[in-house]
């Protein structure tokens, strides 16, 4: 049970799961015991990039994983409203949020995701990222659930700012977990090369990759590798890139 859990508990989990695997501490570990103790469809991370947007750095299921790239897409969603209000935000069944967020309601049912609670991680006074827990099923959070999942943040923010630390640097596509470092790396190229395609900033060759995504219904990491590929090449003259080839 949710009341059970405290966060010398949560530690004492996160560090024996890591032990087991022989592998060292990291935020992943405290995302897949969020997971399990949520009894969640999947646990996702997402750090602010230099640009100020959100970027997935984690997702502990690879169907919460397409929803929260989807969110980056977008650039709208629960983590987004998190880290803009520097607070909670729950969402009791995000398909029936399609007048909000049309694409993500039908990610969503795809997915078979419900319930959203996304919270917003600080540092001091900053806003970092935002952590979302996605359920299976239509509800909202108990005072307990809200409770425990600050907890987890804290305890998830304290974890990645160490190993920033260590890395010595502050951005996310450096600090990506696993398969979405390589992932990320991808896009960033397709950032660079679109900016210059484009004859542009940064900052605008990633709105404009994203739009592509957007209009062409595909994954932003794919159109990403079809941008590195040369299989797709961003227009000047076409604002939203349906002529891309």
């Amino acid at each position: 049970m949710v009341t059970e859990w405290d966060a010398d508990r949560i530690e004492r989990e996160v560090r024996r799961r890591a032990a087991v695997e022989r592998a060292p501490l990291s935020a992943r570990h405290f995302a897949m015991v969020c997971h399990d103790v949520f009894d969640a469809a999947g646990v996702g991370v997402q750090l602010i990039a230099d640009n100020c947007t959100l970027e997935p750095v984690h997702a502990t299921t690879d169907v919460v994983e397409r929803v929260i790239e989807l969110e980056t897409t977008l650039g709208e969603g629960p983590a987004h409203l998190a880290v803009a209000g520097g607070r909670a935000v729950a969402v009791d069944d995000v398909r029936q949020q399609r007048a909000r967020w049309p694409m993500l309601g039908n990610a969503a049912e795809v997915a078979r995701v419900r319930a959203a609670l996304a919270f917003p991680m600080w540092l001091g006074s900053d806003t970092i990222g935002a952590m979302e827990v996605y359920s299976p099923q239509p509800r909202l959070p108990t005072t307990a659930e809200l409770d425990l999942g600050w907890v987890f943040t804290e305890l998830l923010t304290t974890q990645i700012v160490t190993r920033l630390d260590e890395l010595g640097t502050d951005t996310p596509e450096e600090f990506g977990i696993e398969r979405f470092h390589i992932r990320w790396q991808v896009v960033h190229q397709a950032i660079a090369i679109s900016s210059i395609h484009l004859r542009c900033g940064l900052p605008e060759a990633s709105l404009r990759l994203r739009a592509h995504a957007f209009a062409t219904e595909q994954r932003l990491c794919e159109v990403a590798e079809d941008v590195v590929a040369g299989v797709v090449r961003l227009a000047p003259d076409d604002p939203f890139d349906l002529d891309a080839h």
